[in-house]
């Protein structure tokens, strides 16, 4: 079949491939280069260096210097195109230049290549990161409120014995000359100190006997609490016992006083100071004991120096008759007045120096405080109290809030203005709301513009005392039978009762008022209660109220 390509047509000849030199070929056995009619240079490549393949995205060419014989030993960081520019390279044709250090180069030193870039990238930092450098981070965090300041407070409000007793220096220098007359002159004797509570007469008479100690080392010093006896005759037992006699509760009632007469009298006994703090709790049928307790000191040859300590102003006048007719017996007299508002401010003030810094409580706080107190009851551990029981409530609050603090090891340029050593002061407004809780809402007025002068259950309460001592013809009532019939009157008038142990706090409330007594007892349902005031002025004072008037009206329980 004849052959239909062309005869002119030229056949193509293609370039034969180089073959590889193998490694036993000769060193000039291969040229530099090879060109071929295709203008493709092929470069001489050393068998030992290893080529690592190029990313995608990279083109090959001489224009990208991407063909070089040598690799870093990883990618370099990635910088913007500003960061790539070399200080003397113009703005046309930028390019990325690489070490082009031959390839023997020790390792490594390669491994520098790229620290050295990172270097030169620190030493000239953007203006937006050298200010953000410059900064220093503010390290807070949201934290409880810290109330160290007012715990300190509290610790020196305390009703405890100070080392300074503050504006009894009258009292405390008759009971001074009394204890170096009687006790350092070894001559019997009888003292009888009567107060208010919370006016200083336990504080003061612990103040000396603790001063007093080198004076009365060659005596014996006896102190009892009676509220803490059983019973009026339980204070033989517990004197025995402090004396030393062996056996004493197991000798007969007037057995044991014989013997106690007998040891006081005694010739090698020491003087003994014998001191009976709250002495009314010594109340019995007949006042037996307490005629023979003040009869003592007057013993021929006797020993002791008796100091009774008492609320009540005319015990020995009231109680104790038989004294009047025997001069020698009657007991030399010590009162302890109410404090003033004066001086309520001036012991609050001295306790809060004990405390360094800022003051936690305002001076009109105080202020407020101590007229309040004095116009009441004078009593000193009530200004106390209502302090400490205002801070509570401040520092409660205090401590329920969140505050934003540095960290601890951080520097804040805030720190001073966040963390204060007094986060809240106490001021009028808390003291103001503890009085009223305690002795009832001063500012409230009645409905004739009056005010009020105590919160309506004390009313109900005093009510119910008079109308239960005018049935059972008695001063002195029981707390038991008192808030039976308190419970009585508010069923009948269709309120709400206080159990018997607020029954008691209210009673305590209107004896630190002056309008109840009380004679407490082992038990409180004994303890015994008694108006200190005449009924016609009770009368007077709470017929001012519509409800108060109606529970006297009905002269029933």
């Amino acid at each position: 079949m004849p052959s239909t390509r062309s005869q002119t047509q030229a056949a193509i000849d293609f370039p034969r491939r180089k073959q590889p030199r193998t490694p036993g070929a000769p060193p000039g056995a291969c040229r530099d280069a090879t060109s071929s009619p295709t203008g493709v240079t092929l470069l001489q490549i050393s068998p030992r260096e290893k080529v690592l393949p190029l990313s995608p995205r990279k083109r090959l060419g001489d224009d990208n210097l991407c063909n070089i014989p040598q690799s870093l030993p990883c990618s370099p960081t990635k910088q913007s195109k500003k960061e790539n520019e070399l200080p003397s390279a113009s703005h046309k044709g930028r390019r990325l230049f690489f070490s082009e250090q031959p390839t023997t180069e020790s390792p490594g030193k390669r491994n520098n290549l790229v620290p050295s870039l990172l270097h030169k990238r620190q030493e000239t930092p953007r203006s937006s990161e050298r200010s953000h450098l410059n900064k220093e981070p503010v390290c807070i965090q949201l934290f409880k409120q810290e109330g160290t300041c007012y715990q300190q407070v509290k610790s020196v409000l305390h009703t405890a014995v100070p080392d300074r007793l503050l504006a009894r220096e009258k009292e405390t220098d008759a009971i001074r000359r009394f204890l170096k007359e009687h006790v350092c002159g070894e001559k019997p004797g009888s003292l009888y100190i009567s107060g208010a509570p919370g006016t200083g007469k336990t504080a003061c008479l612990s103040r000396i006997l603790q001063d007093f100690q080198n004076e009365l080392l060659g005596s014996k010093t006896i102190v009892l609490n009676c509220m803490s006896l059983s019973s009026s005759q339980a204070v033989f037992p517990a004197i025995a016992e402090q004396i030393g006699q062996q056996g004493a509760p197991k000798v007969a009632g007037r057995d044991l006083v014989r013997k106690l007469e007998k040891q006081l009298t005694a010739e090698r006994m020491p003087m003994t100071v014998l001191v009976l703090d709250e002495m009314d709790q010594l109340d019995s049928k007949g006042q037996d004991v307490l005629y023979t307790v003040f009869e003592w000191p007057w013993l021929i040859g006797s020993r002791l120096v008796l100091i009774g300590v008492a609320n009540a102003l005319d015990l020995t006048d009231r109680i104790l008759a038989r004294l009047q007719a025997r001069p020698k017996c009657k007991p030399q007299l010590l009162n302890f007045p109410p404090y003033t508002k004066e001086q309520i401010a001036s012991i609050l003030q001295e306790r809060l120096r004990q405390v360094s810094g800022d003051q936690v409580l305002d001076s009109t706080a105080i202020q407020f405080c101590a007229r309040k107190v004095s116009a009441v009851s004078g009593d000193a551990r009530k200004a106390l109290d209502v302090c400490r029981r205002a801070i509570e409530i401040v520092e409660l609050d205090v401590r329920s809030q969140t505050v934003l603090k540095p960290l601890p090891g951080c520097k804040s340029p805030t720190t001073s203005a966040s963390v204060s050593p007094v986060p809240r002061r106490v001021g009028l407004l808390h003291i103001s709301r503890v009085i009223s809780d305690v002795y009832g809402d001063r500012m409230a007025l009645g409905s004739d513009g009056a005010s009020d002068s105590f919160p309506l259950q004390q009313k109900i309460l005093v009510c119910s005392l008079l109308l239960l001592a005018r049935q059972l013809k008695a001063k002195e009532v029981t707390l038991g039978k008192l808030h039976e019939a308190y419970s009585r009157v508010c069923r009948q008038q269709q309120m709400a009762a206080v159990v018997q142990s607020e029954c008691l706090s209210l009673a305590t409330l209107l004896e630190s008022r002056g309008i109840l007594a009380l004679k407490k007892a082992k038990e409180a349902r004994l303890t015994k209660v008694s108006l200190k005031i005449e009924e016609r002025d009770v009368e007077h004072a709470l017929k001012d109220g519509v409800l108060v008037g109606n529970i006297l009206a009905g002269g029933r329980l």
